[in-house]
C-alpha cells in the first residue's frame, strides 16, 4: 500500500476511534501531498470542529468532484445549500489547519474508487447515519427484529460464489466458468458524513403532553425525553409525581424511561399504575405490551395491543409495533393490515416500507423487498436497521459490493452485532475481498472460539479461494460444534472434491442427502454427488450410470436450482451418455 494511502487508512481509523486530533494531523499532511484527492476533503470534513470548516471541506470536495452526492447531501444538512440543485463554489480562503499546496503526483487507490460513479453512489449509501429508529416513536423508539443469522448456503450454491469451487481438480473438468477476482482490493470505506448529523430527519412528536404547570420537574422531564436522557426522564417524572401523584401520563413516561433503561419490573409497575389511574390511556397498554415482550419474548400480548388500539386508535406506533410482533410470529397477512393503517397515519415514515420489506424478505420475494427497503432508506437516511436489511437483500441478490458498503456503515454503530459481521464477511467473499473476509473471521473466531457459524463462514471463504485443507479444517470444526447441519455437511463434501478426494466426497454427499429438506436441497446434493461420481466414472460403468442418474435428477429439479448448475449438469450428462460402451 502506498504511503499516502496507508496514511489515509490511519486517519480514517483515528476518526472512527474518536481521535480527531490525530486524524486532522494526518489529513493535513495528506493535503500537502494532494489537494485534489476527494477522500482527503471528505474525511477532513468529518474531523474539523466548526460548521464553517465542514462547509469549507465539502465545498472543496465539490470542486474536485462536482457530482459528489456525499458533498451535496452534507452541504444541505449543514444548511449551506438548499435541498434542490447544488452548485459547487470554490472556496475563497484557506482554513487555519490548511497547508500550502505541494505539486506531487496524484495517488491512485481510493481515488480510483471515487472516480467510478457507481461506487461513489455506494459510498454515499453510508452517509448520515446516527441513530436507529426515532421516527414518530417518541420515547419508546423502535425495536428492530433480531433475525437469526441464516445459514448462508447461497454462498455454497448460488451464482457468483458457488461456481468458484464447483469443479474439483479432476480430469475431465466440468464446464463451469470461474470468476477471476483480485485477492486484495482496496476496501470501500463508508462515508464519514454521519459526523455531520445531530438528529434524525424527522422529529419524534409526543403522543401526550399535558402541560402540568404546577411542577417544573415535568417540563424538565419532557426536555430530557427529547434528548433521550432516560435517567433524567425517570428522575424528573418521579419528582413530578411527588407533587401530582394521580397523573396517568407521568406514570406512563416513567414507565417509558424505565423500559429504555432495561428496568423492566419497574417499567411494568409504572404502566400498571398508569392504567389503574386511567383505563382509557392507550399508550400505557402499548408500553406494557412491549415491556412484557422484553421480559418474555414468547408471551401473548394480544389483549394489551387490542386495548391500546381501542383507546388510542390514532396512535400510529400501536400498529407499527403490533405489525412487528405479528411478523416475528409469521402472521404476515395480519401484519399487512396493521401496516395499511400505519401508512395512513404516517405516510412519510420509513417504518412502513421497512416492515413491508422485512415481510417480503421472509417470503423470499427479494427484488420487491429491495424496492421497499430502498424506499425506507430514501425516507430517512438515519434509520439504521434499514442498512442491515438492505445489506442482506443485496447480498442474497448477488450485489456483493453494495452489501459491503451498507454493512460496513451499519457496523460503524453496531460493532457488537455478530450477525451483521458474519454477513459482512459473506459479502466480502462474494465481492472477491478474500483477505478482508479472512481477517474479519480470524478476529471474530479469536474472540468467540466456539461459534459454528464463524468456522462455517471462514470455511466458505477458503473454499472460494480454493484452499482445500484450511476449508476442511474449519468445516470439520463447524460440524463438531453443530452436528447434522445440511449446509455444513454439503460444504464438507465440496471441500473433499477440491482436495481432490472424490471417493470420500461421494460418501459425504450420501450422508448429506439424509439431511436434505425439500427439492432444492435434494437437487444440490444430486448435483455435487454427480460431480463426485463423474470424477470416478472413467473406468467403471456402474459409476458412470450412477452419475447419469444424479444429473438427470438435477435436470428434473431445475426450477429449484441455480441455472448454471443445471447447464453444467446437462453438459456432463450429454458427455456421459456419449461415452456409453459399444
Amino acid at each position: 500500500m502506498a504511503t499516502d494511502e496507508k496514511m489515509l487508512q490511519e486517519a480514517i481509523a483515528a476518526a472512527r476511534q474518536g481521535d480527531r486530533v490525530r486524524a486532522r494531523d494526518l489529513l493535513t499532511r495528506l493535503l500537502r501531498i494532494d489537494r485534489d484527492e476527494p477522500d482527503h476533503w471528505l474525511w477532513m470534513s468529518a474531523v474539523v470542529d466548526s460548521r464553517q470548516e465542514k462547509i469549507f471541506c465539502l465545498e472543496n470536495l465539490l470542486r474536485v468532484q462536482p457530482n459528489s452526492l456525499a458533498a451535496q447531501r452534507g452541504l444541505v444538512l449543514l444548511g449551506a445549500r438548499p435541498a434542490g440543485e447544488v452548485k459547487p463554489v470554490p472556496p475563497l480562503r484557506r482554513q487555519a489547519w490548511e497547508v500550502a499546496e505541494v505539486n506531487l503526483e496524484r495517488p491512485s487507490g481510493l481515488q480510483a474508487i471515487f472516480a467510478n460513479p457507481v461506487l461513489r453512489l455506494l459510498v454515499f449509501l453510508g452517509a448520515a447515519v446516527i441513530v436507529a429508529g426515532g421516527i414518530t416513536l417518541a420515547a419508546t423508539g423502535f425495536r428492530p427484529p433480531r433475525t437469526p443469522v441464516p445459514t448462508p448456503d447461497f454462498l455454497a450454491t448460488a451464482a457468483g460464489i458457488a461456481h468458484l469451487t464447483l469443479t474439483p481438480s479432476i480430469t475431465p473438468t466440468p464446464t463451469v466458468t470461474s470468476i477471476v477476482r483480485t485477492n486484495t482490493p482496496t476496501p470501500i470505506n463508508p462515508t464519514p458524513l454521519e459526523f455531520l448529523l445531530e438528529s434524525t430527519y424527522t422529529p419524534t412528536p409526543l403522543y401526550v403532553n399535558t402541560p402540568h404547570t404546577e411542577t417544573e420537574a415535568y417540563r424538565l422531564g419532557i426536555l430530557a425525553l427529547g434528548r433521550k436522557d432516560w435517567e433524567s426522564v425517570a428522575g424528573f417524572m418521579e419528582q413530578a409525581l411527588a407533587t401530582i401523584p394521580e397523573s396517568a401520563d407521568l406514570y406512563y413516561y416513567l414507565g417509558e424511561a424505565r423500559r429504555q433503561l432495561g428496568e423492566n419490573s419497574a417499567a411494568l409497575a409504572a404502566y400498571n399504575q398508569a392504567i389503574q389511574l386511567d383505563g382509557n390511556f392507550g399508550p400505557a397498554y402499548l408500553g406494557r405490551a412491549l415491556t412484557r415482550l422484553a421480559i418474555d419474548p414468547e408471551t401473548d400480548v394480544t389483549f394489551d395491543f387490542l386495548n391500546a388500539e381501542r383507546h388510542s386508535p390514532d396512535h400510529a406506533q400501536i400498529y407499527i409495533e403490533r405489525a412487528l410482533y405479528l411478523i416475528e410470529r409469521g402472521r404476515t397477512t395480519e401484519a399487512e393490515d396493521d401496516l395499511q393503517v400505519a401508512q395512513g397515519l404516517l405516510p412519510e415514515s420509513p417504518l412502513v416500507p421497512y416492515l413491508r420489506a422485512l415481510i417480503l424478505y421472509q417470503d423470499g420475494d427479494l427484488s420487491v423487498g429491495l424496492v421497499e427497503a430502498q424506499k425506507a432508506y430514501d425516507r430517512d437516511l438515519t434509520f439504521l436497521p434499514v442498512y442491515l436489511l438492505l445489506g442482506r437483500l443485496h447480498l442474497e441478490l448477488g450485489g456483493y459490493v453494495e452489501a459491503v458498503a451498507l454493512l460496513q456503515t451499519y457496523l460503524l454503530y453496531e460493532r457488537e452485532d455478530l450477525e451483521a459481521s458474519i454477513l459482512l464477511g459473506q459479502a466480502q467473499i462474494g465481492a472477491g475481498y478474500f483477505d478482508l473476509a479472512l481477517g474479519l473471521y480470524n478476529q471474530l473466531i479469536e474472540a468467540i472460539p466456539d461459534n459454528p457459524d464463524l468456522y462455517f463462514s471462514r470455511g466458505l471463504a477458503y473454499l472460494a479461494m480454493e484452499q482445500a485443507q484450511p476449508a476442511l479444517d474449519d468445516l470439520n470444526q463447524a460440524n463438531r460444534l453443530r452436528r447434522d447441519n445440511f449446509e455444513i455437511n454439503l460444504a464438507l463434501g465440496r471441500a473433499l472434491l477440491l482436495v481432490p478426494d472424490p471417493g470420500d466426497a461421494y460418501v459425504q454427499f450420501n450422508n448429506t442427502l439424509a439431511l436434505a429438506e425439500g427439492s432444492r436441497q435434494e437437487g444440490l446434493v444430486y448435483y455435487y454427488r454427480g460431480l463426485a461420481l463423474y470424477a470416478l466414472s472413467s473406468n467403471d460403468e456402474n459409476t458412470r450410470l450412477a452419475a447419469i442418474r444424479d444429473f438427470e435428477l438435477v435436470v428434473t429439479l431445475a426450477e429449484f436450482l441455480p441455472p448454471e448448475f443445471v447447464a453444467n449438469a446437462q453438459a456432463l450428462l450429454a458427455e456421459l451418455q456419449a461415452a456409453a460402451p459399444g
